[in-house]
């Protein structure tokens, strides 16, 4: 498995909960198996995607990110991601 991580600024953090929503069915179309969202400041937040393997993973987040930023006035602030070595959920 392959884990990508965004930081997202918004205008209004809460645009971010309904964003993350309608954006749920585009990550799934694309291969996405899981989708996390922590509001981690006043305005700012993390997701995190799981997928099944590298290449699904780079195939989709830049689309999903451009999406994403097209539905509200938000910005990516920080991007990471790698090989899932953990996941004890």
């Amino acid at each position: 498995m392959f884990t990508t991580f965004t930081d997202w600024e918004f205008n209004d953090i809460g645009a971010m909960e309904e964003t993350g929503s309608n954006m749920w069915p585009k990550m799934q179309a694309v291969g996405a198996l899981s989708f996390k969202a922590v509001q981690t400041g006043e305005n700012t937040a993390r997701t995190m995607i799981q997928w099944p393997d590298a290449a699904t993973a780079q195939a989709a987040v830049d689309g999903l990110r451009a999406a994403a930023m097209e539905m509200t006035d938000t910005k990516v602030v920080a991007t990471a991601g790698g090989e899932t070595k953990l996941d004890f959920s």
